[in-house]
């Protein structure tokens, strides 16, 4: 069990050494507002293609909320995964372990190499929730799958971290007509 784990670390630290990085991007600029982010900005491509016969919706669980898209099986009825995003600067220097531990108390186990803490809990019978929070970015996200298959939360929660950047964020928040690329 030991050599698969460590296998893993390695592989996460390899992948992380290959994300591509910008000497100007805006990890380190100043986040746009919660209400300006958006699903079909934010959620990578590889996301999108690895939930075909999937329906988007965005909803705003507060006005200052950062959104939570959801995906609907029109395939599987009853399978939902929806990915909600929160991106504060009050998680710049937050002791990992105080992020964690809500998600512990409720039963959770720690996700070792994934972001900077992730923890992964089962709420009922059927779901899976993975909370994690970004190693680059002062960003939280909460995957939750509930259906057929919720293991594969694990993997929605990493390509969506993977794929959220400062870069991605600042693009997100840009209005559709602004030229930018």
């Amino acid at each position: 069990m030991r050599a698969g784990r460590g296998v893993g670390v390695v592989l996460a630290l390899v992948l992380g050494a290959c994300r591509s990085r910008d000497a100007g991007t805006a990890d380190a600029g100043v986040l746009p507002p919660q209400s300006a982010l958006t699903c079909a900005a934010l959620i990578p491509l590889e996301v999108r293609e690895s939930l075909p016969g999937f329906t988007l919706q965005e909803e705003r669980p507060c006005p200052d909320c950062g959104p939570m898209c959801t995906f609907r099986s029109t395939e599987q009825k009853g399978t939902t995964v929806s990915i909600a995003y929160d991106c504060r600067k009050r998680f710049e220097g937050a002791d990992v372990r105080e992020l964690l531990a809500p998600t512990l108390r409720a039963g959770g186990v720690e996700v070792p190499a994934l972001g900077k803490v992730a923890a992964r809990r089962e709420p009922v019978p059927g779901m899976l929730q993975v909370v994690t929070w970004d190693d680059d970015t002062p960003c939280g996200l909460v995957v939750t799958w509930l259906g057929k298959d919720k293991e594969r939360a694990l993997d929605i929660a990493r390509m969506t971290l993977f794929a959220t950047t400062g870069e991605r964020l600042a693009q997100a928040a840009m209005p559709p007509d602004s030229g930018q690329p």
